[in-house]
């Protein structure tokens, strides 16, 4: 069998491969794929503090729209006193004034 590779040929071809396999360093893997790591990690914090200061904001806009709601009560409740109760107020009252003085 002359296609047969000779037993120097194996071990020349076995160093070649090693040589090439030497070349190729682990830590420079390892530290790659710790910076993609540490990156990705990165990311899921951004989101998550941005999720939450969502959060937050939309809370804000709740409480500050409860407080609007809360003033627009009280500004209707002044209204309803000075447009119907104040004026009502105020005619008993000319209507008091006047009965006593035509009785005196």
């Amino acid at each position: 069998m002359p296609d047969d590779p000779t037993l120097g040929e194996v071990i020349r071809t076995m160093q070649t491969l090693n040589a090439r396999l030497d070349r190729f360093s682990a830590p420079e893997v390892y530290q790659f794929q710790h910076d993609q790591l540490l990156a990705e990690i990165r990311e899921i914090q951004a989101a998550r503090a941005a999720e939450k200061q969502a959060g937050e904001e939309k809370e804000r806009q709740a409480a500050d729209e409860k407080r609007a709601q809360e003033q627009r009560r009280q500004q209707d409740r002044r209204m309803v006193f000075t447009a119907l109760v104040a004026p009502v107020l105020l005619l008993l009252l000319q209507l008091y004034l006047t009965a006593r003085g035509a009785g005196s």
